[in-house]
């Protein structure tokens, strides 16, 4: 008799295979080290790392922390370092003036080559004093001054009077020159009012006739100025 159900050859029907819950989390862990993919459901990396790996994976964290840490100080110093070399390079030690035209300036004390602000020697030297006059066709009512300390910037004051009167408070002379306005006929005096060491001495250079005066004036004393027009 003949059954009317009839369910294949059964020599036919691969069995398939049994996977447990550790097989299948191996294989992804697995495909996870080799592709760099794994289930967006996890949480992280520990969860396929074995419990030995998990140690060693946190002090790799640790010490790229403290490397980084370290890489920044040592950043921030080395910024510093570069900020300071640069403000001490521009605030450094002036440019002196070796030309010919200076050298010849410090011989004869007057020069029509040299500009205002021209820094000559690194220390002062014995100047005597000297009055000077000067005559010129400028038909310009005032003029200007420029005073500044053509050596060493030792603390030397002096003052610019017209006519015997005060036209500034005592100030400290630099390299960096001081512009004033003075009448362009009349005295003007540069008066010394402190020595800051191995005399006073400065430059004073006159607009009109574009003249540089090297002179020294002794605390309490006067160089005097004459501008007379013609």
């Amino acid at each position: 008799m003949s059954s009317r159900f009839s369910f294949g050859d059964k020599s036919k029907t691969k069995k398939q295979p049994f996977l447990r819950f550790d097989d299948v989390r191996r294989a992804e862990k697995d495909d996870w080290r080799t592709t760099g993919t794994r289930d967006s459901r996890d949480s992280g990396p520990s969860e396929w790392m074995e419990a030995e790996e998990q140690p060693r994976f946190l002090a790799d964290q640790d010490s790229r922390k403290k490397f980084n840490k370290k890489l920044g100080t040592f950043g921030g110093f080395a910024l510093a370092a570069f900020l300071a070399a640069m403000f001490f390079s521009s605030s450094g030690s002036p440019n002196y003036d070796v030309s010919d035209a200076a050298k010849k300036a410090l011989e004869d004390r007057v020069s029509t080559a040299l500009s205002a602000g021209a820094v000559l020697a690194a220390a002062d030297d014995t100047v005597q004093p000297v009055d000077y006059t000067i005559r010129h066709q400028s038909q310009d009512e005032s003029t200007r001054i420029w005073v500044w300390d053509y050596a060493a910037e030792d603390g030397d004051y002096v003052q610019v009077l017209v006519g015997g009167v005060p036209l500034t408070e005592p100030f400290m002379i630099k390299h960096k020159p001081r512009a004033f306005t003075v009448p362009a006929t009349g005295d003007v005096q540069i008066r010394g009012i402190r020595d800051g060491g191995g005399g006073i001495t400065y430059a004073v250079h006159f607009e009109l006739n574009g003249t540089t005066y090297l002179n020294g004036a002794p605390p309490g004393e006067d160089n005097t100025y004459t501008l007379i027009r013609e």
